[in-house]
């Protein structure tokens, strides 16, 4: 490589390499460092100490969480639910790709227009839209009612079926996008000469299509189970206290249990699962790509 093209290019990507250091490694620090402190012993609001012991180090935090009950049951429902959540996401989306690429470029601009149209708003606007059409007296119950499928309105919301509903609905647009460029890349002659060759539509799509796909199958898992480890909104505004992820744990103990260690030491945890699943997920997509 032209040395002068190297030089070029390292200092073209300075300036984000910078804002890595500053907005993500720096942080990162000072959490890790913040979840070795000792808590301040408070209760409720900072009453009776500090949020931590400043000078401490100490492992204590991260030793008492997988011995609290409480821990574990939420970090078990969050892993759940964001498995689920990522599963329900990738399975509406890869057969709403797979219609996509098949529509005409303009169609197809206006369909993914539509999907992304939710990300342009606030999310807390999009929730509110969710509650006000899953409520008893919004339009879904009120379908349902009508074509007398149901005599009561159904509960859809602050419980486990709202929540899902909602957060769902919040990830959806990223595996289409991925999944959408994913098929689209695949070379249609392909299938067309599976077809050819006797294969029925399922054995082409099953033979052909899907093994090409598995990649993007894979990455777009990857990111909706990022986001449903990171779950807070929906969690918080569409669930009943027994829908309690890590990330709303995390704001219960840092703002209002006041015990910033404890948060900090959730917050460690939370990512070290999400760079395993990630690193995981990988190479089992790897591994079943070879493998066709």
């Amino acid at each position: 490589m032209n040395p002068m093209r190297s030089r070029a290019t390292v200092l073209f990507a300075l300036p984000a390499l910078l804002l890595l250091i500053v907005c993500l490694a720096g942080p990162l620090a000072l959490l890790v460092r913040m979840s070795l402190y000792k808590g301040g012993g408070q209760s409720g609001f900072g009453i009776g100490g500090g949020f931590y012991e400043p000078g401490t180090l100490t492992l204590h935090t991260y030793a008492s969480l997988w011995t609290d009950d409480y821990f574990r049951d939420v970090t078990a429902f969050t892993v759940l639910f964001a498995l689920g959540t990522a599963t329900l996401s990738v399975a509406i989306a890869y057969p709403l790709a797979l219609l996509l690429v098949r529509l005409s470029a303009r169609a197809r601009s206006v369909a993914l227009f539509a999907v992304v149209l939710p990300k342009l708003a606030n999310v807390l606007v999009i929730v509110y839209g969710l509650e006000l059409l899953l409520g008893n007296r919004g339009p879904i119950n009120r379908a349902l009612l009508a074509i007398g499928l149901v005599d009561v309105p159904v509960e859809l919301l602050h419980n486990l079926t709202g929540t899902v509903i909602g957060k769902t609905y919040l990830i959806l647009p990223y595996p289409v996008l991925v999944l959408v460029v994913t098929v689209g890349g695949i070379d249609p002659a392909l299938r067309l000469a599976a077809r050819g060759l006797g294969a029925n539509a399922w054995q082409a799509f099953a033979r052909v299509t899907l093994p090409l796909s598995l990649p993007g199958l894979g990455l777009a898992f990857s990111l909706s189970l990022i986001f449903g480890l990171g779950a807070f909104v929906t969690p918080y505004l569409m669930g009943s206290p027994e829908q309690i992820t890590l990330a709303v744990d995390v704001q219960k103990q840092a703002f209002e249990n006041m015990s910033w260690p404890r948060g900090a030491a959730e917050a460690v945890t939370m990512l070290v699962m999400l760079a395993v699943f990630v690193v995981g997920g990988r190479a089992l997509v790897k591994r079943a790509a070879g493998a066709h």
